[in-house]
């Protein structure tokens, strides 16, 4: 039975036995035998080894680089014969008589095979020096393996027998006739037997190389369709338009497609849709300034109407001076704005108002001697109209005599200290307490050295 014996360099990369049927070659996992070639030297489906007659052919599906036997490229098909290397990419495929049968190594031999399917290499034998050259077969197991070697023998043998037969009939003939007796005649040694036969099998008709590319190129062209149709044609270029060009180069779908393809991936992705433009209408009693953005004016338009809502609240509170404020910079804004004009009258009248009623009730408690009654008066003046003179005047010369009084309390309340008189010193600190305010600085004085004695 015939194998194949698989070399890359010097090393044997694998070795496969042939049972009679097709075994397809090349780089692509979908072949019998997976060539692992970097360089990618060997196409994706390369080459066949077929039976033909008595013996195997190699078969070239239309490789880029071609099959090489004897130093020449095929043009189709050649006969592959014993011992004759075939070149494919980096690899050489020689054809053997594996005549070991089931003798040598049965499983290793179904191991590699497996081990070429699945797309590895079989781990390569050494020598005795272990440099990764091809083996050296012991010489008996080389002339079992050569048919010619063991026709030789064969012949040599039968040879050998004719000579010894014919010497004996020679000295039996020499010697004298003692007696009369019937001897057998010589029998002329039987030739040995003819080698069997190969079975011949009926063996179904093999594809041309060139339907064998047709279905390939069919199945990449139709997967190259379905990629460019979800949007991957550089996929598709890459996986399957360009090796239908490799086996035809003038397939005219694959150019097609490659046109497609090509185009697909210069062509600029989609741009977002444009935004729909929105209606800007105008907001009654806002005039629009030229070149204000829309958005501004809307945010502006919102300014000036909670200016008008909150002078409103504030002159409910009678906090005049907020609503003034408002309404103030409303009619600056946009004069005339929802009222603003006489709503700005209306709060700085009941301001003036209320700034007199405040200084004149002040006035009246400082002339009754209730100063910090006509300091809080005059504070709410300030409140009222933060830039009123009057009231700050008012509010200044209170405030003095006020402190000249606190301070005397506080000197007297610090020497009632010192005459260890606590109770002197804390009715001098309670009269300034209810003079002053908090964070008055003689007011948090006292209350401070009050809360000491009081421990």
């Amino acid at each position: 039975m015939p194998k194949l014996v698989i070399f890359r360099g010097d090393a044997v990369e694998s070795e496969i036995r042939l049972t009679g049927n097709t075994v397809r070659i090349g780089r692509h996992e979908r072949n019998d035998v997976v060539l692992d070639d970097g360089l990618n030297g060997v196409s994706r489906f390369h080459a066949e080894i077929r039976p033909e007659g008595s013996g195997y052919a190699i078969v070239d599906l239309n490789s880029r680089n071609g099959v090489w036997v004897n130093g020449r490229r095929i043009k189709e098909r050649a006969p592959l014969s014993l011992g004759v290397p075939a070149t494919v990419g980096a690899f050489e495929l020689a054809l053997e008589d594996d005549v070991s049968g089931t003798d040598f190594q049965p499983a290793a031999a179904q191991a590699t095979a497996v081990a070429v399917r699945s797309g590895t290499s079989a781990p390569r034998q050494t020598g005795s020096g272990g440099s990764g050259t091809r083996p050296q077969q012991p010489a008996a197991r080389t002339a079992a393996r050569n048919p010619v070697v063991l026709w030789s023998v064969a012949a040599g043998a039968f040879v050998l027998l004719c000579v010894i037969t014919y010497a004996i009939f020679k000295y039996s003939a020499s010697k004298p006739v003692q007696t009369v007796a019937t001897t057998p005649p010589a029998t002329t040694p039987a030739p040995p037997p003819e080698p069997a036969a190969l079975p011949t099998t009926a063996i179904p008709p093999e594809k041309t190389p060139e339907q064998v590319a047709k279905e390939l190129n069919d199945q990449d062209l139709a997967q190259a369709r379905d990629q460019i149709a979800a949007g991957q044609p550089a996929a598709a270029l890459r996986e399957h338009i360009q090796p239908v060009l490799e086996r035809s180069p003038d397939n005219a779908d694959a150019l097609d497609l490659k046109h497609r393809a090509e185009e697909a991936m210069a062509r600029p992705a989609k741009s977002a849709p444009a935004k729909e433009t929105r209606a800007e209408p105008e907001i009654e009693g806002v005039t629009r300034r030229p070149n204000e953005p829309y958005d501004d004016y809307q945010a502006r338009a919102k300014r000036l109407s909670s200016g008008i809502i909150e002078g409103k609240n504030a002159l409910d509170k009678q906090e005049y001076a907020t609503a003034v404020a408002r309404f103030r910079a409303v009619a600056n804004d946009q004069p005339r704005y929802m009222g603003v004009d006489g709503l700005l009258s209306d709060a700085l009248e009941r301001q003036r108002l209320a700034l007199e009623e405040a200084i004149k009730t002040g006035g009246r408690a400082e002339q009754a001697g209730a100063w910090k009654t006509a300091r809080q008066w005059y504070q709410r003046a300030l409140e009222i109209d933060p830039t009123s003179t009057a009231a700050k005047a008012n509010q200044a010369a209170v405030y003095g005599r006020l402190t000249t009084t606190a301070t005397t309390l506080y000197n007297e309340a610090t020497f009632a200290v010192k005459s260890q008189d606590p109770q002197l010193a804390l009715a001098q600190f309670q009269k300034i307490l209810d003079l002053l305010s908090p964070g008055d600085e003689l007011w948090e004085k006292a209350k401070r050295e009050s809360e000491l004695l009081k421990k």
